[in-house]
């Protein structure tokens, strides 16, 4: 199944979430998501352009493949099909038995809307600003809420790699350890 998202970073989440309840969106979900990212040793898949994962929302798992991505305006376009299963450890151990291990694990806190066949996702990543993602199957359908917050080309500008949450993160964690230990960067 197609998915079509985009991410629009730095926004104030507490402005988001009033206009996304005043459009007569519903809160499905708040909470914990940890997504377990799988690859070959020599990264085959993401030479591909593909990702594999495992993603607990809450007390949920599903187990995700997202093909190659093409971006239309920042607007990203790839497909995307899933399962949900019962066991992530069990999981874990038929990816690895088939070749396949974690490169990494990701953890954020979201809050989960939906309005239609649109979801409205706001992310929040340890050392960054929350980010804004709305996601569907038709790229009409995403481009109309786009236009319904009122967003601008500048505010779209720029995908949000895995790499800089890592690093955000990584960031964060210097700095927590810095601060416990008295010393300053």
């Amino acid at each position: 199944m197609s998915e079509v998202e985009i991410k629009i970073r730095n926004i104030d989440k507490n402005e988001i979430i009033q206009k996304i309840e005043n459009m007569g969106a519903k809160k499905n979900f708040t909470g914990r998501v940890i997504d377990f990212r799988f690859d070959t040793p020599d990264r085959r898949l993401s030479k591909q352009g593909k990702a594999l994962r495992i993603r607990q929302k809450g007390r949920h798992i599903y187990l995700n493949l997202k093909g190659k991505k093409k971006a239309i305006d920042n607007i990203v376009d790839r497909e995307e099909i899933g399962v949900k299963v019962n066991n992530a450890r069990v999981m874990h151990k038929i990816l690895n038995d088939l070749g396949y291990v974690k490169i990494f694990e990701m953890n954020k806190y979201r809050t989960e809307y939906k309005l239609e066949d649109v979801k409205f996702d706001i992310d929040e990543y340890i050392g960054m600003t929350p980010i804004l993602e709305i996601d569907g199957h038709d790229l009409a359908k995403v481009r109309k809420y786009i236009k319904k917050f009122g967003f601008t080309e500048a505010d779209m500008g720029g995908r949000l790699y895995i790499r800089e949450i890592l690093a955000a993160k990584k960031r964060y964690d210097e700095k927590k350890v810095l601060r416990k230990s008295g010393l300053k960067k």
